[in-house]
């Protein structure tokens, strides 16, 4: 799993990446300390556009250095144990300032949704600027119909799912139990056709710390 990089090219390449800073396809992290926290990480990567993820930086780009090789086998059980489906990882060790910095590079999944087997059950995480968020029902919908591949181009609409556009037009914006009277149906399936019409890009979505999940034209 760890691999070396020529030092000069290393250097080079990791100071780069630390100018960027934390963003929607950059984590740094000071140390492994916790491998379902890392899960978290990595789901969010693997279920959004990829990422890497840099241990022995810290958030303000200073150099601390990864202190013990054994975080290798924590970054293994992120993966393997605390991961659903597993991700194969490629690390690779930089060595800058005297001290090991490790590059981690999380390709965007082909089996969506990858989960954390959290003390409460499995939750799916994406990536959303330099955070991590917890996915609703309908991302892991979304993302469930991308995995099936299931059609991406409109089709009629039914009756219900018009009635569903109108009111957008009129009011906005939706929330799942909202969209569920509106077309009078029961949750699971308006989870399912708010997936349909986001992946026909008929309607977005939205997420706020405050209001939740929400589904706008």
């Amino acid at each position: 799993m760890l691999k070396d990089y020529d030092q000069k090219v290393s250097q080079n390449d990791l100071y780069a990446l630390i100018r960027e800073g934390e963003h929607s396809e950059q984590d740094f992290k000071y140390r492994i300390s916790d491998a379902r926290k890392i899960a978290r990480t990595l789901s969010a990567f693997a279920n959004t556009t990829g990422g890497r993820l840099l241990v022995g930086v810290r958030d303000n780009g200073s150099i601390a250095g990864v202190k013990d090789e054994d975080d290798i086998y924590m970054l293994e059980s992120a993966s393997e144990v605390f991961l659903k489906p597993a991700l194969k990882l490629e690390v690779w060790a930089h060595e800058i300032e005297g001290k090991n910095v490790w590059e981690i590079e999380i390709t965007e999944g082909k089996e969506k949704p990858y989960q954390v087997d959290e003390i409460d059950g499995l939750k799916a995480y994406y990536r959303d600027n330099d955070q991590n968020f917890v996915a609703n029902a309908v991302l892991k919908e979304v993302w469930k119909q991308d995995r099936l591949k299931e059609s991406k181009h409109p089709v009629a609409f039914t009756e219900k799912e018009q009635r569903l556009i109108q009111y957008l037009k009129d009011y906005d914006e939706v929330s799942v139990s909202k969209a569920a009277k509106v077309m009078q149906l029961q949750r699971r399936k308006t989870i399912e056709i708010l997936a349909r019409l986001i992946r026909w890009e008929i309607i977005n979505w939205s997420h706020d710390t405050q209001e939740g999940f929400r589904y706008s034209l």
